[in-house]
Formats: C-alpha cells, structure tokens, sequence
C-alpha cells in the first residue's frame, strides 16, 4: 500500500439513537441508517469519507459536524419514507487525527525497539478503508470485517453443496505492517450462503436430504432473510422495492391463545392451508395476534407465550365477534381474485 506522505485521517465515533424507543439499530439496519446519513448529510464529501457502518468513520478533511444528524429509515430504491418510518438522531464525535505518514516513517526506522503508540489505531483505521467498498456494496456479502463474497458471481465462483447451500469464493483482506512498508493481504476464501431462489424450493431442497423433520428445518430457516414478493411496490424509475423480511418462527398450537379468536394451528409448523384465523364481519381483516414465536423444543412442540403485561381479552361481545375462521391459504387465494377482477 503506497500512502500520501500528507495524508491525515480524521477519526469519528457514530452514535445512533432511535427518535422514539428505546431499541437502536443494529445489523444491516444500522448499517443502512448510516448510508443514508451518508447520501442525505454528507453527500459533499464524496469519495473522502469511509466508515465501517457500525461505529467509526473516517474522513480526509476534517468535518464542520452539526449537533446531531436526523435520517427518516426507508429501504434501498425507496424514493420516499413510509408515514410510519422509524427516524433517528445520529451523532458524531471526531475522537483523534491519525498520521499515515508518522507510521511509515516507524516503519521505516531502525530503531526496532521504539514504540508507536498509534501504530494498531491506524492499522484499524487502514482495515476500515480498504473494507469501505465492499460494505457498501449491496451485490456484496461481508462477513465479519473483512471477508467479502459477491452475491452475482459467475457459475465459475459457486459451487452446489446440495440440501439448500452453495459455496461462493470470496476474498479475506486485511492490512497488515511490515519491515519498511505496509502490505494489503489478500486470499481467497469460500463460505456458504443458502441456495438463491423461492423459499419453499430452498426448503424442499433441504428436507431432501435431511429428511422431513420440522425442527431440523426451523433450525435452518430461522433468521433466512427473504424478499416478500406477494405484494408489489415501485419507485418511480419503475423499479420494484425490496421488502426484506426475517424468519422468526414457524405456527405453533400455542400461538395467539390469549386472543378471544385465537388462531388455529394444526401442528407445529403447519403449511398456509393448515393455518385458519378470525376474520372479523365489520372490519374484514384479520385479527393480529401478539409475537409469541419461540424457538421450539427438541420434541418440535412450540412454547408460545403472550407479551408479558398484556392483559386477557375482555369478556361479552366484541367488535370482532361476528366472523368466521379462514385459512390462510384462503384468504390470500381471494384476496387475489378480488384484487384481479
């Protein structure tokens, strides 16, 4: 790596808060917080800022920083937020300038035994750099902080390891300081990702080969990120929205039992036509049960439990006693036909 003997890089803490509530972003929200701080405040800067989209940012000038930075959350190719978008305070606090030149010159020196007190700061500081592209990337899965693998890589980079999986060669990229010079380390490594495609043929492809066990297969979809395509929404350049969604159980018999209508659940990880919920007469909607998904026991049986602090349905008639129960295999085959014609 050849560096500017001039370069100076200025260090930033990022702290994001959420505007109301008390849960802040983590993961790819987080993540995706900060890009649009980028895009929405910092967008001047261009190419002289990187961060590491979780904590740090680094920029070559020093920034004239306001109080504190406020982004409304929307998904990538989202012109604009949803009514109900969550927003964020954004905060950042320049924690130090780091001296490129200063470690060179260490490294340069003889004297071996002298100490550099920023050397491991500005090495972090050259990871975040070199990692900077790759992350912001969204044809590109990091792992970690340093290992990247492209999501569209030629047939040439993939290998099928059945049940599910495929193998993508990616790279590891560290820097790294060395005897009068600093070096970018740079091997190749594979990981595996689930098989891009229709959920249910991802599953089909996994019970293959490990059989028909329901527990098995919530062990392996839990916390699947899937892009939900039933209902469709466009930009204005025309380009269809995202709608990413997490896995975060399977129907259970316990779930919703502290509604007046609870739902009914066949058994444990029962398919849509196994599934019947309330739909009530007056609003023609479902019934939303509380989150009681829980990872389920070894023996495959759920252990759903109502939000702690919610009070029982009240007893006597009810806004949503006249109805009646309908799959959910149904209702979205009638919402459909509906919405057709």
């Amino acid at each position: 790596m050849i560096v500017d003997d001039d370069l100076l890089l200025h260090r930033y803490g990022i702290e994001v808060v959420e505007e109301r509530g008390s849960r802040n972003p983590t993961g790819k929200k987080l993540k995706r917080v900060i890009q649009l701080l980028l895009q929405e405040h910092l967008n001047q800067y261009g190419n002289e800022i990187v961060t590491d989209f979780k904590s740090n940012l680094l920029s070559k000038t020093n920034l004239k920083l306001e109080a504190e930075y406020r982004v409304t959350y929307r998904v990538e190719d989202e012109d604009d937020a949803a009514p109900n978008a969550t927003s964020y305070r954004i905060k950042l606090k320049h924690t130090g300038t780091l001296s490129v030149s200063e470690l060179n010159k260490y490294l340069a020196s003889p004297k071996v035994g002298k100490l550099f007190e920023d050397k491991e700061e500005i090495i972090q500081a050259l990871n975040i750099l070199v990692g900077h592209h790759p992350k912001s990337s969204s044809q590109i899965a990091s792992i970690g902080a340093n290992k990247h693998f492209r999501l569209d890589a030629a047939s040439t980079e993939k290998f099928d390891l059945g049940a599910g999986l495929t193998a993508i060669r990616g790279f590891f990229v560290s820097v790294r300081a060395a005897t009068t010079r600093i070096l970018v380390n740079v091997q190749v490594k594979n990981g595996a990702f689930y098989e891009d495609g229709p959920l249910d043929v991802l599953m089909y492809a996994f019970m293959q080969t490990n059989g028909p066990d329901r527990v098995k297969l919530w062990n392996f979809a839990k916390k699947l990120t899937i892009d939900v395509v039933h209902i469709v929404k466009k930009n204005r350049a025309g380009r269809r929205i995202q709608r990413l969604k997490q896995v975060n159980g399977f129907a259970t018999t316990a779930d919703g039992r502290e509604l007046e209508h609870p739902p009914k659940v066949r058994a444990f990880g029962a398919g849509s036509k196994d599934v019947q919920f309330f739909l009530s007469e007056q609003s023609d909607q479902p019934s939303k049960p509380p989150d009681t998904s829980e990872t389920p026991s070894k023996k495959g049986k759920g252990k759903g439990k109502g939000k702690k602090g919610t009070d029982p349905a009240p007893a006597g008639p009810s806004s949503q006693s006249q109805g009646r129960y309908i799959s959910v295999y149904d209702y979205f085959k009638l919402s459909k036909f509906l919405h057709i014609w």
